[in-house]
């Protein structure tokens, strides 16, 4: 075991790596403003930021990190019921993975607001603040956006989790894989301190920042989505023929209308907001996986970041650790 504990050091640290690749860095402002939005009415006037707002921020985010770490552990036990379920279901777990984030976007743009998934904190105001629970879900729901787009590293370790002599190896080596990817959201959250201390320099804007937190949680949404709001173009188009050449500058245009009635006062217009930008993203096209995709265009050093890391070898390692 000790002779191959450098595999799991590194597939660890292939994990934290993972934390700056194009499939998870678009989604730390959406979690970032998660965890900032559980206690946007709980920041104290006159005495700072109370201590056990910033732990149940903390604690929250390890229930986040729990909730990605079950969908990890549970394809890399690829042989077991809960393996293979998640396999075979994977584009739809998206889907539902998609809509639950939307769900926690649209309760930050007060359209929509789920009690059963949220604790309430009063202060001032009646913002409803995340549960454990929702933490948790959010962690589920993140996982399976992040699947669609994997490293090397992952990649080849869920590839030998499929081989069925491997359970073992492949759960233990997936648990480490998210105790690397969990690391920087817990120290993220640790970290989050100081957001908050700017959130309480600048209470006036806190509605408006709240509403940012939404839009982008939605946006996550709808890109997890991508391959349904795919299909539903197609068939626009199909409808349509004329909408083919241009639904992307359709889309574009409806997207902006919608985000700027999201911002307005006015519900009934933030809902109207809300369904111009699922149309105009429907319009626009696009997934996690394009919009991965795109960062990787703009920003090729964050696809280098695993192979700085991690030895040439580890992939060989991994395998023949597998094969044992």
């Amino acid at each position: 075991m000790l002779a191959d504990a450098h595999i799991y050091f590194f597939v660890a640290l292939a994990g934290l790596a993972s934390f700056l690749s194009p499939c998870v860095l678009p989604l730390v402002p959406p979690y970032l403003g998660y965890l900032g939005g559980t206690t946007i009415d709980q920041i104290s006037e006159e005495g700072g930021i109370d201590r056990a707002v910033w732990r149940r921020v903390v604690i929250a985010s390890i229930f986040f990190v729990l909730g990605f770490s079950t969908v990890f552990i549970g394809l890399g036990a690829g042989a077991s019921w809960f393996g293979q379920m998640i396999q075979t279901y994977k584009a739809e777990l998206s889907i539902v993975a998609g809509f639950v984030i939307m769900v926690f976007g649209l309760h930050f743009l007060r359209v929509w607001e789920i009690n059963a998934l949220y604790s309430e904190k009063r202060y001032h105001a009646d913002t409803q603040g995340a549960s454990y629970l929702g933490a948790y879900v959010i962690g589920l729901a993140f996982a399976f956006g992040w699947t669609p787009c994997v490293g090397p590293i992952l990649a080849t370790v869920l590839a030998m989790a499929a081989n069925e002599g491997s359970l073992t190896t492949g759960v233990s080596m997936l648990a480490a894989y998210s105790l690397g990817l969990g690391i920087p959201f817990i120290l993220a959250a640790i970290a989050i301190k100081p957001f908050l201390g700017f959130m309480h320099r600048f209470r006036r804007h806190l509605g408006t920042m709240e509403k940012v937190m939404g839009l982008l949680l939605v946006l996550t949404g709808l890109l997890f989505m991508g391959g349904l709001l795919a299909d539903v173009k197609a068939k626009l188009v199909a409808m349509v023929p004329a909408l083919g050449p241009h639904a992307g500058m359709i889309g574009m245009v409806l997207l902006v209308a919608g985000i700027v009635g999201i911002f307005t006062s006015s519900r009934g217009l933030a809902i109207a907001g809300f369904l111009a930008v699922v149309i105009g993203m429907t319009l626009i096209g696009g997934s996690m996986n394009a919009f991965g995709q795109w960062l990787i265009d703009t920003f090729p050093f964050l696809t280098q970041v695993e192979g700085m890391v991690t030895p040439e070898t580890l992939q060989h390692d991994i395998m023949r650790k597998g094969a044992e």
